[in-house]
């Protein structure tokens, strides 16, 4: 055997090392750096959006448009009281007066029951109840429907108290009507579809007031038309003003705080032991063993005619005779393509119309040979295999005559 011959082979084995420990070692340390890497990404950027959130609307801490800081701080600079309350609990203690008290709230996070939303509205002599929906409204006030969205400016067109400071104020999100009219219902700013953004109800001991206009409250509308006039005489009439945003503590269970077994459905607990039972399972079953120690000469070399002849093994036995004549279109059309000068991008219809007048073959018959025609057997793909070797044979010669 010669040199060349000898160097050949050497150049066509490829060498296989099995893997040591620290090489094993290098791998494992990176994927753990990039879970830690991920893991602190998670948190900052949990961490961002949390400080990110605007809280509800109407929140006298909130100082985003939707919240009503603003209006709560020029409270306390006027000289009212404003306590922010969270619980039920806590506003009625914080209610110690109630016929010199206003209180406001609002649950638009659902929190409160009709029950719940029924107490708070006889807590101070005067109650505002911001966006009530229809079965708050039948327990605290049946005798006002919901008239749907309104974002208008209206005017006040009623003889309360706030009128007369603020006669214009921007309407919204929400309005109300009355359905059962009588002398101790007052509606204002209203609009022409028996719409009202404020409308007070005289119970008694109790002046209950429903609230639709909370864009006039809210920091990104005090400034417009007469809001903030409007918003500091609603609730300002009086020396202390609770406001309530009820809170996930309000949730009530059997005689206190509800426990995340009240809460939960009744078929999460079994679902989530028969989930951790199939993992368990599954892990078993799936699970790697670790067999007997196999002891094999280092390096081991595998030959690279030897890996061509184990995928041409697998091919035959699977009868995949199309996939061996793509692959075998494949390494034709790059090579045609190299002896034409072509670029690596270009595509088999560039190939074809390129050798089309250098072999004088029409383009049908190219694009059958190298594209369409399937082998039904293997004398078929035997007859296409040599047809493309003919076909590359012939470019090559008019090419490269030499």
């Amino acid at each position: 055997m010669s040199e060349t011959q000898t160097a050949q082979e050497a150049s066509s084995e490829v060498t296989v090392l099995t893997p040591r420990l620290g090489t094993a070692t290098r791998r494992a340390l990176f994927w753990v750096a990039a879970a830690i890497v991920l893991v602190v990404v998670a948190v900052v950027t949990l961490n961002l959006a949390g400080n990110a959130v605007e809280g509800p609307p109407l929140d006298p801490t909130s100082p985003y448009e939707a919240g009503s800081q603003a209006v709560a701080e020029v409270l306390r600079d006027q000289g009212v009281d404003v306590i922010v309350t969270t619980t039920l609990d806590e506003t009625r203690a914080a209610l110690g007066s109630p016929d010199d008290s206003t209180l406001i709230f609002t649950n638009f996070e659902g929190y409160l029951t009709e029950s719940q939303v029924a107490d708070a509205a006889r807590l101070a002599s005067t109650v505002i109840v911001a966006e009530p929906v229809l079965n708050e409204l039948l327990e605290i006030a049946p005798e006002v429907a919901q008239a749907g969205a309104s974002s208008d400016s209206v005017s006040a067109g009623c003889s309360a108290p706030s009128s007369s400071t603020a006669p214009q104020i921007t309407a919204g999100p929400s309005s109300y009507r009355v359905i059962e009219p009588s002398s101790a219902i007052t509606a204002c700013y209203g609009n022409d579809d028996d719409g009202y953004g404020l409308i007070i109800l005289d119970r008694g001991d109790t002046e209950l007031r429903i609230l639709g206009a909370t864009d006039a409250l809210s920091n990104g509308g005090i400034t417009a038309a007469d809001n903030a006039a409007f918003a500091l005489r609603l609730l300002g009439e009086n020396d202390t003003l609770v406001w309530y945003t009820p809170s996930f503590l309000d949730i009530q269970g059997d005689g206190g705080t509800a426990t995340l077994d009240e809460l939960a459905p009744g078929w999460v607990l079994p679902a989530t032991w028969l989930f951790v039972l199939t993992l368990l399972v599954g892990a078993l079953w799936r699970g790697r063993r670790f067999g007997p120690l196999v002891i094999e000469k280092l390096p081991v070399t595998v030959r690279s005619n030897e890996t061509m002849q184990g995928r041409a093994r697998l091919y035959a036995q699977s009868t995949a005779r199309l996939h061996t004549l793509d692959s075998l279109r494949i390494g034709t059309i790059g090579r045609i393509a190299g002896l034409c000068g072509l670029p690596s991008t270009a595509s088999v219809d560039d190939v074809i119309n390129r050798i089309s007048p250098l072999v004088g073959q029409p383009l049908a018959s190219l694009r059958h040979l190298l594209v369409d025609a399937e082998p039904a057997s293997d004398n078929e793909l035997i007859t296409l295999s040599d047809e493309l070797l003919a076909l590359e044979d012939r470019v090559r010669t008019i090419i490269r005559p030499a």
